[in-house]
């Protein structure tokens, strides 16, 4: 459970179109996302508006967010950390998940789990790094893959406290889809 005060700022990492953040306009947030290109920001931002949805959406990354130190109540990190394709760089983005999060704030973290269908074809390259082959448009990308929820919250409990991680699977026509989800208090 998370505990949702009005008037709390919430960040999507990746928001893509702002799905995730439309669930907390009810609650008079403060809603903010970041993505990888500006053309996909300013799409965002207009969906939004058209649904009189107050938003930030900037150009960022899991690495680089850019906002303030301190600023937020609850960060969103929803398939987006594995883009990141190694080790250093994965502990470089939840360094800058923590560092945007307030005292006290909540991450949640829903990263692909070692059973998705995506991992069916994928050659692995090294421990967790995965190169992705016959899925779809990400084909020839290099993955970081959490092997287990013991092995997520190892990194977890590196920059956060009170870790619960669990693991949702679950069958979408002829795909497995398993995902570790995490919440995480800094």
């Amino acid at each position: 459970k998370i505990k949702i005060k009005k008037k709390i700022k919430v960040l999507d990492v990746g928001c893509g179109f702002g799905n995730n953040l439309l669930a907390f306009s009810k609650f008079n947030a403060g809603l903010y996302g970041t993505e990888v290109t500006k053309d996909i920001c300013q799409l965002t931002s207009k969906i939004l508006k058209e649904k009189n949805i107050d938003s930030t959406i900037k150009l960022g990354f899991n690495k680089k967010i850019p906002f303030k130190n301190n600023f937020f109540d609850l960060l969103l990190s929803i398939n987006v950390i594995h883009y990141e394709n190694n080790e250093t760089d994965i502990k470089k983005a939840l360094i800058e998940y923590r560092r945007v999060l307030k005292k006290g704030g909540s991450l949640i973290l829903i990263t692909v789990g070692p059973e998705h269908q995506i991992l069916n074809n994928a050659k692995i390259i090294k421990p967790h790094i995965y190169k992705i082959n016959k899925y779809d448009f990400r084909n020839g990308e290099k993955f970081f893959y959490f092997d287990s929820e013991k092995y997520l919250n190892t990194y977890l409990s590196k920059y956060f406290r009170k870790i619960e991680t669990g693991r949702s699977t679950e069958k979408l026509m002829s795909k497995k889809l398993d995902f570790l989800v995490s919440k995480a208090i800094k």
